[in-house]
């Protein structure tokens, strides 16, 4: 046996030269890849955590049954009054609906020196085309504000509260609301006369308003 034949003995047949080339390429083609993957996710910056939105919880607040509920804002269209008498700046003023003598005393630059505010009901309510006036004294007459008012004098229907028109005989709380709800629907009562067309009052308790009051 010679030389040659020993090499050609244990020499690696082509073919499997070929697939060891292969399995090799194969596998470092894997390393390869995977070392890309490891390296991406070692340089890939970290995610961002998102937050989420809060949404502020905000609870209705609970109305305590027992609670008054709040009056109502006066609404409505205004009332427009002449204010003459003893105020400091008398003229015709533009008020809101629901103001009373003393808001037009107010707007009016409020009382003059010598007015005498006893003699007029302040609380009572305005209503459209009203005048109110002031009463006062000339200068250097005494103020007779320390005697009562004469009971004879008559009830200004125009002017007079609840309280000021049940005084009168035959007028109730229910028939003087009545009074006053048909002077602030139908404007201020020119006559005595018009009070016959206010639910409840007849001829006969016309007949006994006619001398206890005026328009």
């Amino acid at each position: 046996m010679g030389r040659h034949d020993f090499f050609s003995k244990y020499a690696p047949r082509p073919g499997r030269l070929r697939f060891a080339i292969s399995r090799v390429a194969v596998l470092v083609l894997v390393i390869v890849v995977l070392a890309w993957i490891a390296i991406s996710i070692l340089l890939a910056p970290p995610p961002v955590a998102q937050e989420l939105e809060t949404v502020p919880l905000v609870s209705e607040p609970t109305r305590d049954p027992l609670q008054t509920p709040a009056s109502p804002t006066t609404t409505g269209p205004g009332v427009t009054v002449h204010v003459v008498g003893a105020v400091k700046k008398p003229g015709v003023y533009q008020l809101p609906a629901g103001s009373r003598i003393t808001d037009a005393v107010d707007a009016a630059g409020g009382l003059s020196k010598h007015a005498q505010p006893q003699l007029v009901n302040l609380a009572a309510k305005l209503v459209d085309g009203q005048q109110v006036i002031l009463p006062g004294t000339a200068p250097g007459e005494q103020l007779p504000s320390a005697q009562p008012a004469p009971t004879s004098s008559k009830i200004s229907i125009n002017n007079a509260d609840s309280q000021t028109l049940q005084e009168l005989p035959g007028i109730g709380p229910a028939l003087a609301e009545r009074i006053i709800d048909f002077r602030s629907k139908n404007g201020p009562f020119t006559s005595v006369e018009e009070l016959d067309a206010v639910s409840g009052i007849g001829p006969a308790l016309l007949s006994q308003l006619s001398e206890l009051v005026v328009p």
